[in-house]
């Protein structure tokens, strides 16, 4: 009986789908990267418009329009979150923050009411019932004032500069997976997704706030970086630490 040889099919080999999984990774990174800052120049541009209205408010004082108002509320909450993660030696960490919001309501001059968050200290300032004045920029309130203080905010300009920035990051941070990481399980993937994302929060937020308003002086710019680098170092170092096994 003669027998017969078959040949086996040909077999990729394993060496070549890491490589070809990390060029896919790269390419998705550059492409949020790249959609992320086409997105952003809009903003980017109407922020800065935005910054210039700022600098002649401080100089001459009639740059934004003024609309009459009045408080008509003031409301505090209360929210809880709760993070986990388990460091490099596999011991899980569990903290819990509570946030006390402020909130104050004003009565626009045609009978609508508009709700913000607000800062403590402003809170107090606005007594309900009492007389504000509403600053627009583009017909956006932009700040309210009250006998002895003023809030401001930040344009939709600005939070969409935050949310394309944000995404920037996110692209950056896949970009970073696919040139220099590796695939070693799910939950190590949405751990370092999770603190990457913290990491980039509180930069992104300072930066686009100096561009609408300018960079802060004294206490309050010492008091900025304090929390920027408390909030990135944790997170930081929780990433950090996750990686001590590669």
């Amino acid at each position: 009986m003669r027998l017969h040889r078959f040949r086996s099919p040909l077999r990729r080999s394993p060496a070549h789908t890491p490589v070809l999984g990390r060029a896919v990774v790269v390419v998705l990174g550059l492409g949020v990267l790249a959609a992320a800052l086409f997105g952003a120049a809009g903003p980017y541009q109407q922020t800065r418009q935005f910054r210039a209205a700022v600098a002649c408010e401080r100089g001459t004082d009639d740059c934004f329009d003024s609309e009459a108002a009045t408080i008509v509320g003031r409301h505090t909450y209360t929210t809880t979150s709760t993070s986990t993660y388990t460091d490099a030696n596999g011991h899980t960490h569990t903290s819990t923050t509570r946030t006390t919001h402020y909130e104050v309501t004003w009565q626009r001059a045609d009978g609508s009411h508009q709700t913000r968050d607000v800062s403590s200290t402003f809170y107090s300032e606005a007594e309900e019932g009492h007389p504000a004045t509403l600053r627009l920029w583009q017909g956006e309130v932009v700040g309210v004032e009250v006998a002895g203080g003023a809030e401001w905010f930040l344009p939709e300009s600005g939070g969409a500069l935050i949310a394309w920035s944000y995404l920037a990051f996110l692209g950056l941070g896949i970009l970073l997976w696919g040139l220099f990481g590796w695939w070693d399980g799910f939950f190590m993937l949405c751990f370092r997704a999770f603190t990457w994302m913290f990491m980039g929060l509180m930069p992104v937020v300072m930066v686009v706030d100096a561009l609408a308003y300018g960079m802060p002086t004294g206490a309050e710019l010492f008091a900025k970086i304090l929390v920027t680098v408390l909030f990135s170092g944790i997170s930081g170092a929780m990433l950090v630490g996750s990686l001590d096994d590669w």
